[in-house]
């Protein structure tokens, strides 16, 4: 990190406490002298300068006409510093709802602008800190519902952070800008990937279309010794009594239904969810009903939307702190 880049990044991080205290996260927020800021941008710098230019021409050459422009287009500077306050000046935005996407997409946020300017709102250019820009006008009384996007990289909850409103209407010569701390969250659920299709062992031994796989918990009988077989796995009764040697062999029985089973997998946590994920929209399409089984959380075989839904807000919650009041 450069020394410009840091003591920016210190100067922003001062900024933004500075008007947290005067614009405190809210889900609905009005524009008005306390949360708005004005400044002239490069090009009405550019402006200015090109009006000393002229005066000085005019004062030089005692030129009336030169002089009367440089005065007109002081005027025009000092109208469009109210022109450009009064075109946000009275706008309230409302977070509404917010799409749950996949990690790694983006989640796009509904947000409500409402303007009180009797002549509307003019070049509104939103977006979230870091994010795409969308540029909208506003008509006087006609609440205008956005969607604006913010990217996800992780699954759980994402915060887009603060919403820059901003405009350089009417001249392009000044800008007026807010940052506002919306309480705006969306649910972000794991990214599907796909791995091996999870089993769900049958709590009750062999089931009616079940399957069985070797290597598990349930004895199913002897057979002769081979080499390699493990030498806990021999039976010692048997070859004490004279009978040969013998290899004992388990079988795990596995349920008929389609189960998103945690523990029928050994990957780490993440991958484990993203995995559920992918098979729990597998299931859907293919419309063959499935049921999950997380640590403290199991939900019975089922389909439609509304499971679908279910299972994969169950998967992106898994393991985060609750944050009531922020998702339906």
């Amino acid at each position: 990190m450069s020394i410009s880049t840091y003591w920016r990044a210190v100067w922003q991080r001062r900024f933004f406490r500075w008007i947290d205290k005067r614009a405190p996260r809210a889900r609905q927020i009005s524009l008005n002298r306390k949360n708005l800021y004005i400044f002239p941008n490069r090009t009405g710098f550019l402006y200015l300068a090109m009006t000393l230019v002229i005066w000085l021409l005019g004062t030089n050459y005692q030129n009336n006409l030169i002089l009367a422009l440089a005065y007109l287009m002081i005027s025009l500077f000092v109208v469009a510093i109210h022109h450009t306050f009064a075109n946000l000046s009275g706008i309230s935005v409302r977070f509404i709802s917010a799409t749950p996407a996949f990690a790694g997409e983006p989640a796009s946020f509904v947000l409500e602008f409402e303007t009180r300017h009797k002549r509307g709102s003019e070049n509104v250019e939103i977006c979230w800190q870091g994010g795409e820009r969308h540029t909208f006008a506003l008509n006087p009384a006609e609440p205008q519902r956005v969607n604006l996007r913010a990217p996800s990289k992780v699954r759980g909850y994402l915060h887009p952070g603060r919403l820059l409103i901003q405009s350089r209407f009417p001249l392009g010569i000044i800008r007026c800008w807010s940052w506002l701390n919306l309480e705006a969250v969306a649910l972000i659920y794991p990214q599907p990937i796909a791995i091996d299709e999870p089993h769900h062992q049958a709590s009750s031994g062999r089931e009616e279309g079940g399957s069985s796989t070797r290597g598990g918990d349930d004895f199913s009988g002897l057979r002769e010794y081979q080499a390699g077989d493990p030498i806990k796995h021999i039976a010692w009764k048997q070859y004490a009594q004279n009978k040969g040697l013998f290899t004992k062999e388990y079988e795990a029985y596995f349920s008929a239904d389609k189960w998103l089973d945690w523990h029928s997998l050994n990957q780490l946590q993440e991958l484990r969810l993203s995995g559920l994920c992918y098979w729990a929209l597998h299931y859907e399409r293919q419309q063959i009903p499935y049921g999950l089984s997380l640590p403290g959380l199991t939900l019975e075989p089922a389909l439609g939307e509304y499971h679908l839904q279910t299972v994969l807000k169950a998967l992106a919650q898994f393991n985060l702190a609750r944050e009531a009041g922020y998702v339906d």
